[in-house]
């Protein structure tokens, strides 16, 4: 029997990876309704069972669904081998021999066979832009997690690679299941009605018409201090755009927010805070732009999300970003200001073609959630047939 960890579905509000577990398992349940699922929740303090359900669309608890109230599932892992007192099949009264993880790490205390889902190795390239406890527990049971999988997925090519080079693991071992693009839902307007609406929406909401967009966490390594510097100097150029930054305040943000807060221009520059997929989605199809800056990215979700919007992209030369914008994307040095300014006033001065779009659409249309089970399910056979 196959079970699933579903910790990353355990909040009511899903960020990247418990995005990219709900997605991905959707597709998954469709195959094989009878695993197991699996999920922590202390004392039953978050209604875990409950966001689970929701996130994955369930109108009630699955018959599989198992709930460990005794202690968090971080507590566990960080037991290291001590956890193998307490052994996870017991924990979970579990019955599989296959159990896949979706966030990294497998606790000591696993008797069968795991998977485990490393999205990037930043705990080891960039370790300072992390959350200090997410960092020591990475760095800390990332390797003897990997050493004691049958097999590792990741989400992009580059990963694959940074994964061969500092955790020495083959080739063979690793699987490449890239983020979904779910093209019926970010896609273009389908009429003028239908924009002008949006369009008045967000004007009354945020005071917005003309402006540049970044989605994701406000956190050192996604970089923002170079296009608030950079915005400055297109806002010389352009009297009437703006930046749009959209999303939650992360770890050790406060370089962020002080750039943000100390700009010549921060009443041109708007945070909305976490937003909901449908305002997201309205921020992407009315975007001039949207920028990525990222030091560095497992995938790059937000870009795949524009691009299927039909709103052109301006991105950093790093990581993964230019192998998943498949040549459809402005490039950028990852610090060069100036370049960054003249890819945006570019953008914002032209009108997008329809032949611009087409390809936008096209290129995130590549990435389906289909395709991510389907290399999960090539993962499940090879670990099956592993020795180890």
């Amino acid at each position: 029997m196959l079970a699933y960890n579903v910790q990353p579905l355990a909040q009511k509000n899903l960020t990247g990876i418990g995005y990219y577990a709900a997605n991905t398992l959707r597709c998954l349940l469709k195959d094989d309704p009878e695993c197991e699922l699996h999920v922590f929740d202390f004392l039953g303090r978050n209604g875990a069972s409950a966001n689970v359900c929701n996130n994955l669309g369930l109108t009630s608890s699955p018959r599989g669904l198992i709930t460990v109230k005794g202690m968090p599932l971080s507590v566990y892992i960080r037991l290291g081998n001590a956890g193998r007192i307490y052994p996870y099949d017991k924990l979970t009264s579990s019955g599989a021999d296959l159990t896949v993880f979706f966030n990294y790490l497998a606790p000591a205390g696993l008797r069968g066979k795991d998977i485990i889902t490393i999205y990037d190795m930043v705990s080891m390239r960039y370790p300072e832009t992390m959350d200090d406890k997410n960092r020591r527990l990475l760095q800390k049971h990332l390797r003897p997690s990997v050493d004691g999988s049958s097999a590792i997925v990741t989400i992009s090519e580059f990963s694959k690679k940074e994964i061969m080079e500092l955790l020495n693991v083959p080739e063979e071992k690793i699987f490449v299941a890239p983020c979904g693009t779910d093209t019926a839902y970010y896609r273009p307007f389908d009429n003028t009605a239908e924009e002008e609406s949006s369009r008045r929406a967000l004007k009354d909401k945020f005071g917005i018409d003309r402006y540049i967009l970044y989605v994701g966490t406000l956190e050192p390594r996604k970089n923002i201090k170079t296009i608030v510097h950079a915005f400055e100097e297109t806002a010389g150029e352009d009297k009437d755009v703006k930046l749009v930054l959209a999303g939650g305040v992360g770890w050790h943000s406060e370089e962020t927010l002080a750039a943000v807060e100390n700009s010549p221009v921060k009443d041109r520059i708007v945070r909305t805070g976490y937003i909901s997929n449908e305002l997201k989605r309205d921020l992407y199809r009315c975007a001039k732009v949207f920028v990525f800056p990222s030091m560095y990215e497992g995938f790059g979700m937000p870009v795949t999300e524009a691009m299927a919007c039909g709103t052109p992209c301006v991105i950093s030369d790093t990581s993964s970003l230019p192998e998943v914008a498949g040549g459809n994307a402005a490039i950028v040095d990852l610090y060069d200001i100036n370049g960054y300014s003249d890819a945006f006033l570019k953008a914002i001065n032209s009108d997008i073609t329809e032949d611009t779009r087409i390809r936008l659409v096209e290129n995130a249309s590549r990435y389906t959630w289909e395709e991510t089970a389907k290399a999960y399910k090539e993962a499940f056979s090879f670990a099956r047939n592993a020795d180890i």
